[in-house]
């Protein structure tokens, strides 16, 4: 976690101190472009007011859009501590015991296999009909497996 955010601050760093000092150049030109363009139809010193007064507005407004946009909101709900447990338990539940007995001994091995099944399930529709045609008879047997056991 704390690689990943040294990354992105390190990015951020080179990032602003390569576009925040050009920012200032291209600002600073575009200004003296409006003192140029304004001192053709307003004497040297009006030009200047005028340019002035238009950098206050931009800064104005830059400012109300960033104040607008960082007004403080509601904190986000956590998602409850619960649902991940409950989740383990309903799958541990629902799960053949050789299967959930292989998954305990080697779960490397399960991480990879459940990867390449969920990557081949995304790319292939005849992948998937397939996985679900497999999940489709186990289902059906588990459940009269275990309505005979209840009998």
């Amino acid at each position: 976690m704390f690689e990943r955010l040294k990354d992105r601050v390190e990015k951020w760093t080179i990032t602003g101190a390569i576009v925040v000092p050009v920012g200032f150049v291209v600002v600073a030109f575009l200004f003296l472009a409006c003192f140029f363009m304004f001192n053709e139809w307003l004497p040297p010193a009006l030009a200047a007011l005028v340019t002035a007064a238009i950098g206050i507005i931009v800064i104005a407004v830059v400012l109300v859009i960033t104040r607008l946009s960082t007004n403080k909101r509601p904190p986000r709900a956590h998602p409850s501590a619960e649902l991940p447990d409950r989740l383990e338990q309903l799958l541990q539940e629902n799960a053949d015991p050789v299967l959930r007995e292989w998954i305990r001994n080697n779960p490397d091995r399960a991480a990879i296999a459940t990867l390449l099944l969920g990557v081949a399930a995304g790319y292939s529709e005849s992948f998937q009909k397939i996985l679900l045609d497999m999940y489709n008879r186990y289902a059906e047997t588990e459940t009269r497996r275990r309505s005979a056991r209840k009998d």
